[in-house]
């Protein structure tokens, strides 16, 4: 497997995997027949391999001996929260003690006049304040691991409230999740809560 290089802060919490071959000895029966029930390939692929990294990394955390003991239930590996995201041909995961949000986006062009459609007016400012290249996909890939965190339970991306904090040279510090760019991709992780 294919791992990306993460923040030092980021590897006990989070990992993201590039394209890979999928070990279908990893999943139980009823984990391939969710995956199958799939019907595009493209879907199929993305559901498994972002599993993979939920399966991997609950290996590296130690909460499981090997990735075929680990089941992915309701959003939970053991007693830790999950959560999921794919771009591809990436896919990430994130465990925690605590309600937890992962996003990875592929950098690709986007208008900036989309950026109505899920940040408030104060949000734009200052995206369009921030000189980061390809902002606009480090904003939305933080409002969505904020929304993850959240459960969901936000009916817009627009009502999750981000305070950006500092920009660096690869992401952005929100109050609440930070953004990092490793190559043509960029992963938005929320900030422990705990």
């Amino acid at each position: 497997m294919t791992a990306l290089i993460l923040p030092d802060a980021w590897r006990r919490r989070a990992l993201v995997l590039r394209e890979t071959t999928i070990v279908l000895d990893w999943f139980d029966d009823e984990e391939l027949a969710e995956a199958n029930a799939l019907w595009r390939p493209k879907r199929r692929a993305e559901w498994l391999l972002s599993r993979a990294a939920a399966k991997t990394l609950a290996v590296e955390l130690g909460l499981a001996a090997a990735p075929s003991d680990c089941r992915i239930a309701e959003r939970r590996i053991a007693t830790s929260y999950l959560s999921l995201s794919h771009s591809a041909p990436y896919a990430a995961a994130a465990i925690d003690d605590a309600p937890v949000g992962i996003d990875v986006q592929v950098v690709r062009a986007l208008s900036e006049r989309a950026a109505h459609l899920f940040l408030t007016d104060d949000e734009t400012a200052a995206m369009q304040r921030s000189s980061i290249e390809d902002r606009l996909i480090h904003f939305w890939a933080a409002k969505e691991a904020a929304w993850k965190q959240l459960g969901g339970s936000t009916v817009t991306l627009k009502r999750v409230p981000l305070t950006l904090q500092a920009e660096t040279e690869q992401g952005l510090a929100f109050d609440s999740v930070e953004t990092f760019r490793a190559g043509d991709l960029v992963v938005a992780l929320t900030r422990p809560t705990s």
